[in-house]
């Protein structure tokens, strides 16, 4: 019995050693893993900007903004959209140090990213007590990430900011200085959507969301593009008559794009064709293509027209 007892202790004491030696040996693996990327992050050779001042802009009364060209605008409220938030190192709009984008489809919010971002240059006047050039430096630039896939997350997309027009020239000035043209997409601008539906004590974001009860955290860049996109569908559903602006970048909305707008007009009340093309002239042509297709029929008022249940499936898919 003994001797059964004195076999059974050594073979515990035999499997605890192998376990602590296990352990101790995936430490040191770890350890040694997370030495090398370190070596290899420190030793990683960046894209250098040529003379990057040249794309330095000067402030506009105080602000400093790069201008971005719209290529039109429609009405409507996108089922879905990425939200977008963005810090700068410095007053530059192409210096962004941290990116984050939240995914949201039919109300509900699907993904999230966030990207830590080397600046083109070593100036973190506008961090400079949050962050430091050791961590961000070794962050991969915006160029690289946009050719690593984030164009994918922006090319055709819908994008929904605060102050969406600024956060919009950042993204572009931040691929122009690396050479890289824009691609098209739409954005729409939560602040805008403040301005015209509320009466906020300030329209600044965080006071939206604590207006809202809308959850954010202090200093957490990806928690506040979250909260700008609960808030736009906040919104929607407090007014869900109000269809918000959406800007066309780099190519003119299709006449597809064109005819979900005007359906989306008269989703939820019948409209004349003035109240659908507002603010532009009405095109009976593009209202004649909408109801032969089915999308559109006529209202019980003379002149008005009522979305229909196809036509309300085919605004929801642009």
């Amino acid at each position: 019995m003994d001797s059964l007892i004195h076999i059974i202790t050594t073979i515990v004491t035999l499997v605890f050693i192998a376990a602590v030696l296990y352990s101790l040996t995936s430490a040191l693996r770890k350890r040694r893993r997370k030495a090398k990327v370190q070596e290899e992050l420190a030793k990683k050779e960046h894209v250098k900007v040529e003379n990057l001042h040249q794309y330095d802009i000067k402030p506009d009364d105080g602000y400093y903004k790069y201008p971005i060209e719209e290529k039109g605008k429609l009405r409507r409220f996108p089922q879905h959209f990425t939200a977008v938030a963005l810090e700068l190192a410095n007053e530059q709009p192409y210096s962004i140090c941290l990116l984050a984008l939240a995914e949201f489809d039919h109300g509900e919010l699907k993904d999230t990213r966030y990207f830590y971002v080397r600046p083109p240059e070593n100036n973190l006047s506008a961090v400079k007590d949050r962050y430091h050039w050791d961590e961000l430096s070794k962050a991969d630039e915006f160029g690289e990430y946009w050719q690593a896939g984030l164009k994918n997350l922006i090319e055709g997309q819908t994008l929904v900011a605060h102050n969406a027009p600024f956060v919009m020239g950042c993204l572009t000035h931040a691929l122009h200085i690396y050479g890289i043209d824009a691609p098209a997409f739409r954005y729409a601008d939560t602040l805008e959507v403040a301005k015209k539906l509320y009466h906020f004590p300030s329209n600044q974001l965080d006071v939206i969301c604590d207006e809202m009860d809308i959850e954010t955290e202090e200093g957490n860049l990806l928690s506040q593009a979250i909260a700008i996109g609960r808030f736009f569908l906040t919104a929607h559903k407090e007014y869900p008559m109000f269809l918000p602006d959406l800007a066309y970048i780099k190519e003119a909305p299709t006449t597809d794009d064109k005819e979900a707008a005007l359906i989306a007009a008269v989703e939820r009340e019948e409209g004349t064709p003035e109240e659908m093309f507002a603010p532009e002239k009405p095109d009976q042509t593009l209202i004649d293509d909408l109801v032969q297709k089915g999308y559109v029929e006529a209202g019980e008022k003379p002149g008005t027209y009522y979305a229909t249940d196809k036509g309300l499936d085919f605004s929801e898919s642009r």
